[in-house]
């Protein structure tokens, strides 16, 4: 599997018609919360062996993080998963450098997860909407997340809900049965730029009246950069490549 930042996964679901999904869409997500803040705020004060510890554990696509709190007063680094797994299980009560970890199953971001299914759910039984999938994604660091709705033609109904919000869901709605950063990972050209190296992705959906594209963000983190690989969505297909020496930032983000 390719390293990738693991910050936000894209999570697919099936609808009414058949949707084959290679390989894992790595993307980042934002969640606000109270013990997220508490997180971000106090990521300067930890130590660096327990900020390379999360670094690695971010990477861990079965580790399934949810948010993360910290405890300076009992150094206490509290993790929240989605979903109890062997990888994840085997951290609990883990000391680093001083620091314990905690890992605690998210019961509340399950409920959520129900919540945005059957609304999904609901929205595929409208003949209109042309809901064939979806899948969300989050990332734990930043607390942004988003669902992207897999459609099996653009309608006005469908294309309503473009940009929107479903109880904090950004929504996106795409026909394609390809995710945007799946293409962008998928091209020849951004293949060989990553291939054997550690990075971030995150997209920006630019809609015209006339074509529906995707700036997917790559950030190399060694050396640094940036990849930006534009996807149009109609086409399936990477139409420009743009790379820069830094981290370039997410416009509005």
């Amino acid at each position: 599997m390719k390293k990738a930042f693991a910050g936000k996964r894209k999570v697919l679901i099936i609808g009414i018609f058949a949707i084959a999904i290679v390989g894992i869409v790595i993307l980042m997500v934002k969640q606000p919360n109270e013990a997220r803040n508490q997180a971000e705020n106090t990521e300067h004060e930890l130590p660096a062996e327990i900020m390379s510890e999360m670094e690695h554990l971010f990477l861990e696509p079965k580790i399934h993080i949810s948010r993360w709190a910290v405890d300076t007063v009992e150094k206490r680094i509290d993790i929240f998963v989605w979903k109890l797994t062997p990888e994840n299980e085997r951290l609990h009560g883990k000391i680093v450098d001083g620091w314990t970890i905690n890992i605690t199953y998210d019961a509340e971001f399950k409920r959520e997860l129900e919540k945005l299914d059957a609304e999904m759910e609901r929205l595929k039984k409208i003949p209109e909407m042309q809901v064939g999938a979806w899948a969300w994604g989050i990332n734990p660091r930043t607390g942004y997340k988003d669902v992207d709705i897999i459609v099996g033609n653009l309608t006005p109904e469908n294309q309503q809900l473009h940009g929107t919000t479903i109880d904090g869901w950004e929504v996106h709605v795409y026909k394609s049965l390809i995710p945007p950063k799946v293409v962008a990972l998928r091209d020849p050209r951004v293949k060989e730029r990553i291939e054997g190296k550690e990075y971030e992705i995150d997209e920006l959906t630019k809609q015209t009246d006339r074509e529906l594209l995707v700036d997917v963000y790559i950030y190399l983190k060694e050396p640094e950069k940036t990849i930006i690989a534009t996807v149009d969505v109609i086409k399936g297909e990477v139409v420009k490549i743009n790379e820069t020496a830094s981290w370039v930032p997410i416009p509005g983000r």
